[in-house]
């Protein structure tokens, strides 16, 4: 039996495998992608070992870390940006390089204000923003940087919102 001739009598089998094989490819891909935001899966680095204390700990803990750490503007960019944040901390883990206290860049920075709106939009409605507006550099973290991951919770400190 030639290849065409099989492709001839099973073509509803083959494209019930196909259309298989895609979901099971985009169900472990889609539960991968909500697993490896959690803070469970990025806590199992030694180095996010206190940013995921003091998470469990805020008030925010109901979210994943993606929803600040990587943007939301669109699918691609989002894909793009966990895959270059994902492989930049493995070789820093991997190096054991990261400092004790790990800082943001100021592209993450921007990034945690611009979802810090996203959320809070809502709040922010009714805030006089006139000393500094956020898109003339107003800046979340100024006054708001220890709610999710400052040393306050480890030590008692208060839970805001």
């Amino acid at each position: 039996m030639d290849i065409k001739e099989l492709f001839k009598k099973n073509t509803l089998m083959l494209i019930s495998c196909g259309f298989a094989a895609g979901l099971l490819v985009f169900g472990a891909g889609s539960a991968f992608m909500s697993v490896s935001g959690s803070a469970e899966f990025c806590g199992n680095c030694h180095s996010m070992k206190h940013e995921t204390e003091t998470f469990m700990m805020s008030s925010h803990s109901n979210q994943q870390c993606t929803e600040c750490h990587l943007p939301h503007s669109n699918p691609v960019e989002y894909m793009m940006e966990k895959g270059r944040t994902g492989i930049v901390d493995m070789y820093h883990e991997v190096k054991r390089d990261y400092p004790a206290r790990i800082k943001l860049s100021a592209s993450s920075r921007q990034m945690v204000n611009d979802n810090c709106l996203r959320c809070h939009e809502n709040v922010m409605k009714d805030v006089n923003l006139s000393r500094a507006p956020m898109d003339t550099g107003g800046d979340c973290l100024k006054c708001h940087s220890r709610i999710v991951h400052g040393s306050n919770h480890i030590e008692g400190g208060i839970r805001i919102e």
